[in-house]
């Protein structure tokens, strides 16, 4: 992807398609290169979404559709609704078979799995060490501030004390 290209979608049919702004991206509908549920990635949030659930792209829309003219040539769909569009999206085949077996599970009284992960115990523990490391360092450079202060002060008042007998 280069530099100036903010949208990018991956399309298996034809191949990767890079878009600098919205406009482009509008064209690219008008062209029928894309469809409202087409996934693109936006450099610029750094996140997938649907062409048509994309905020910039359906203001823009909207705003593209108030000025088409009256017939014939390449133009925008209609802006399809949200709701339609987000049911318009493809199920994910895991995500279906997990829903089946919990729901199995709250039907059929069964205790949830109990899970153990090591990672969060290790993460804890570099915490704590993390913050007993930090405790200590203060502790130490507290203690340094406070001698190199005791020290500054007897000598300031040693120095007083001599000026003051001459």
């Amino acid at each position: 992807m280069t530099g100036a290209m903010r949208f990018v979608c991956t399309d298996p049919d034809a191949g990767d398609f890079e878009f600098a702004d919205v406009e482009a991206v509008l064209d690219a509908l008008e062209a029928a290169l894309l469809q409202p549920v087409t996934p693109l990635f936006d450099s610029v949030r750094q996140s997938w979404q649907p062409a048509g659930l994309h905020p910039e792209i359906r203001a823009a829309w909207e705003a593209r559709l108030r000025y088409r003219p009256p017939a014939g040539g390449l133009r925008l769909p209609e802006l399809p609704s949200m709701t339609a569009l987000a049911r318009s999206l493809p199920d994910d085949a895991d995500e279906r078979e997990r829903r089946r077996v919990a729901f199995a599970r709250v039907k059929a009284s069964v205790p949830a799995e109990v899970r153990t992960r090591g990672d969060d115990d290790r993460s804890r523990r570099f915490a704590a060490l993390g913050v007993v490391w930090a405790l200590v360092l203060l502790g130490v450079v507290g203690w340094l501030v406070v001698t190199f202060a005791a020290r500054l002060s007897q000598l300031a008042s040693g120095l007083v004390g001599t000026a003051a007998r001459k």
